[in-house]
C-alpha cells in the first residue's frame, strides 16, 4: 500500500536532484520516525516520481535497504518495508543487550580520561529537546530523538563500528516496536534515558551498564512478541 505521508523531507526542497543518499534518508527517517508502517509497498515507479530520478537510481537505493534488512524485496511483486518476525525482534534486541552496556561503560572511561568533555552537555540537550517533543504531543519527533540518544551514545563511546552497529539497528528496533503493537512511550520511556545519563555524569560505569540493560529488557518486555 502507498504511505498516506509519502512526502519529501522539506530539507529536500533545496535540491533540484536528489541523491541516492536524499532518498536512503527520507526512507531512513521515515522508518525511525513511524511514517512507514512495516508490510508499506515502497513503488520504485511512485519513489523515482517523488524525487524527480530514475527508477534505476530509485532500485539502487532499495536494494541497499535490502541489504540492512529494512526493506523486503519480493519477486514480481516489488518492494516492502520490513515485518519482523518475533525471532528476529529478539535476535535485534539481544545484540542490542550485547553491545550498549558495553558503549555506555566506553563512554564513562572516555570522560573520566578527558576524551569526550562535552558528551554530557550534548546528551542533555538531546534529551531537552526529546522531553520537549513528549510535552507538546510531537509523537514523530519523540521517537526520533529517542532513536537518535542511542546513536549518540555509540558516537560518543569513540568506537565508529559500535556507531554503525548502533545505527542499523534502531531502525530495526523501529519496525519491531511497530509490528508488535507497542506504544513508543511505553517501550522506550524517556525517563530512563534521564537515569541513564544522571548515571554517566556520575561517572558510575557499573550503574550505566545495568540501566542500559533495564531499558532494554522494558523495551523487549513490552513487545507482544508470543502472540
Amino acid at each position: 500500500m502507498t504511505p498516506p505521508s509519502l512526502s519529501p523531507n522539506p530539507l529536500l526542497g533545496t535540491i533540484k536532484i536528489a541523491s541516492k543518499g536524499d532518498i536512503y534518508a527520507w526512507i531512513y527517517e521515515a522508518i525511525i520516525e513511524h511514517r512507514l508502517m512495516p508490510g508499506t509497498k515502497l513503488s520504485e515507479e511512485k519513489v523515482a516520481e517523488l524525487f524527480s530520478v530514475s527508477r534505476t537510481q530509485v532500485r539502487g537505493v532499495l536494494q541497499q535497504l535490502a541489504v540492512e534488512q529494512l526493506v523486503t524485496l519480493v519477486p514480481h511483486r516489488g518492494a516492502f518495508v520490513t515485518t519482523p518476525t518475533a525471532e528476529e525482534a529478539r535476535d535485534v534486541l539481544e545484540a542490542r543487550r550485547t553491545l550498549e552496556p558495553a558503549i555506555v561503560r566506553r563512554l564513562v572511561q572516555r570522560i573520566s580520561a578527558g576524551q569526550a568533555p562535552e558528551a554530557v552537555k550534548m546528551l542533555r540537550a538531546t534529551l531537552k529537546r526529546e522531553q520537549k517533543a513528549h510535552r507538546t504531543g510531537d509523537r514523530r519527533m519523540a521517537v526520533r530523538l529517542s532513536g537518535e540518544f542511542h546513536v549518540q551514545l555509540a558516537q560518543l563511546s569513540g568506537s565508529a563500528i559500535m556507531a554503525r552497529m548502533i545505527r542499523e539497528l534502531t531502525p530495526l528496533t523501529c519496525l519491531a516496536i511497530l509490528a508488535f503493537d507497542v506504544s513508543t512511550q511505553v517501550a522506550c520511556p524517556n525517563d530512563e534515558h534521564e537515569r541513564l545519563v544522571d548515571a554517566i555524569e556520575a561517572g558510575l560505569a557499573d550503574e550505566c551498564a545495568q540501566l542500559m540493560l533495564h531499558h532494554l529488557a522494558h523495551i523487549e518486555k513490552s513487545l507482544n512478541l508470543d502472540a
